[in-house]
């Protein structure tokens, strides 16, 4: 195995980790790292802004659809016909979602994706990716591959696809070496 290829899978292990202890989204965890010159230089995590409710906060993803905390779910969208699904979970009562997109709505509208927020992040310090590589759990969806070209990464390394789309395409014609390598998760293991 080469040099590059070890680094990749080490980088990119270390974004699943990230991802798995530190993303707050019940949906999904997903994170950013973004290494220049074999040295990270910012970690982006998919969640809400500081301050803002998590994702996790409100839904519990099982294996059976979302539920949502009692709390948050309105009168008018609970069919009064039916008894809700509902569970006990921690003291906390829990909902079934009567739509299944209610969860990637509420997102869409309330989480930041992993790359925007290490874009962000270096904007903040005054850092650039200018030939940086991007280390990402997942596929950039079609916005974020849009800042990662503004960024001028020049190499992005994911390990699984984004099933919303995503912008690898973009990314590829905009000279972005786009590399998809599926993980083990190894580092579990090492802990």
């Amino acid at each position: 195995m080469d040099k590059q290829h070890l680094w990749d899978e080490t980088w990119l292990q270390f974004a699943d980790m990230m991802a798995v202890r530190h993303s707050k989204c019940a949906s999904k965890s997903v994170a950013c790292v973004i290494v220049k010159d074999e040295k990270p230089i910012s970690i982006g995590l998919n969640g809400t802004p500081p301050g803002h409710t998590n994702c996790n906060e409100i839904f519990l993803k099982r294996d059976d659809g979302f539920y949502k905390r009692a709390e948050y779910v309105s009168a008018n969208t609970v069919d009064l016909l039916e008894t809700p699904v509902s569970f006990i979970h921690d003291g906390v009562t829990y909902i079934k979602c009567s739509d299944p997109y209610d969860h990637h709505n509420w997102s869409k509208q309330h989480e930041i994706h992993a790359e925007i927020n290490a874009i962000g992040k270096l904007a903040a310090d005054s850092t650039n990716a200018f030939g940086a590589t991007a280390y990402v759990t997942h596929s950039p969806c079609h916005a974020c591959s849009l800042a990662l070209i503004a960024s001028r990464v020049a190499r992005v390394v994911y390990a699984v696809g984004y099933e919303h789309g995503d912008g690898l395409d973009l990314m590829r014609e905009s000279g972005i070496d786009v590399v998809h390598m599926p993980l083990e998760k190894s580092f579990k293991n090492t802990l």
